[in-house]
């Protein structure tokens, strides 16, 4: 039996008791029946085409791009025991092979895939006894947990300097005894969640969800408030207006999250470290 710490016990109680503890068995995920990744080329990307595709997805002017430097350990809660390993398996394979340090199994967890019966119900549940998973988020990773809607995600990220020390920190500091900042900081992910509706992983595959929260946490990245995504990727999983529905991660977002990854200076600002990414995207050097 696998000894989980680290996240897992700030969610268990809220999750047993905001939602059932298991899923109904109709329309459930169907494991893969490997856990390769295959992704269809489609010819060198324009470099526009990326960079349009990275600012459709993310923020690319609002500092950083943060990434976990810490090895990861991801678990699936709120699923039969027959769905979590295929989830947690396929999570790491598509992690691994772009460069993601991974924790071994058994491990102290720092990214939470969550499904409950009503996302929104849990997330109140959690907010109004004040778990601690939403402590030190910022305003804006507090707005993606509270946002209402079937698919809840957030990550915490500080900014640290080449001390290791934090310079966001929400706690109050004296001052006087504040650390004198000194080099360039980095954007880090410290943690990740992902809370999910039962019905809307219904018909979905194992591969499906697993790479889609590999975009959601790993990259940060999540589908355009407006409109779709104008090139294919696993984050349109959800929008109804892309037809096929994606069957995977695709190369683009094999290319942002690979290039993220293998980011050589942390230290540059967001639109910098895009374009470096979009450029290997088109080269395909990051992989």
């Amino acid at each position: 039996m696998r000894t989980r710490l680290g996240l897992t016990g700030l969610f268990l109680f809220s999750v047993l008791t905001a939602s059932g503890a298991h899923a109904q068995e109709a329309g459930k995920p169907v494991p893969a029946q490997d856990g390769s990744i295959v992704v269809t080329g489609q010819g060198p990307k324009p470099i526009k085409r990326a960079q349009r595709y990275i600012r459709q997805v993310l923020d690319v002017d609002d500092g950083q791009l943060a990434r976990f430097i810490e090895p990861v350990c991801p678990e699936v809660i709120g699923l039969p025991d027959r769905f979590k390993a295929p989830i947690e398996n396929r999570f790491r394979i598509v992690a691994g092979a772009a460069s993601v340090r991974l924790a071994p199994d058994p491990c102290k967890s720092n990214l939470m895939i969550v499904f409950a019966d009503n996302a929104d119900a849990l997330i109140a549940t959690m907010r109004k006894r004040r778990n601690p998973v939403f402590a030190n988020l910022d305003d804006g990773a507090l707005a993606d947990a509270f946002k209402a809607g079937p698919i809840h995600a957030w990550r915490l990220v500080v900014t640290r300097d080449e001390a290791g020390n934090v310079t966001n920190s929400s706690t109050d500091m004296d001052p006087d005894n504040m650390p004198v900042m000194e080099g360039d900081t980095q954007a880090i992910t410290i943690n990740a969640v992902v809370v999910m509706d039962r019905k809307v992983a219904l018909g979905k595959s194992v591969r499906q969800l697993a790479d889609y929260v590999v975009m959601r946490t790993l990259v940060g990245a999540r589908p355009p408030a407006k409109g779709s995504i104008a090139a294919p990727s696993i984050l349109s999983l959800f929008d109804p207006a892309v037809t096929p529905v994606p069957g995977e991660i695709t190369d683009m977002d094999i290319g942002l999250l690979a290039g993220l990854y293998k980011l050589r200076n942390p230290y540059e600002q967001g639109g910098d470290q895009a374009w470096r990414i979009s450029r290997g995207m088109v080269s395909g050097k990051q992989r």
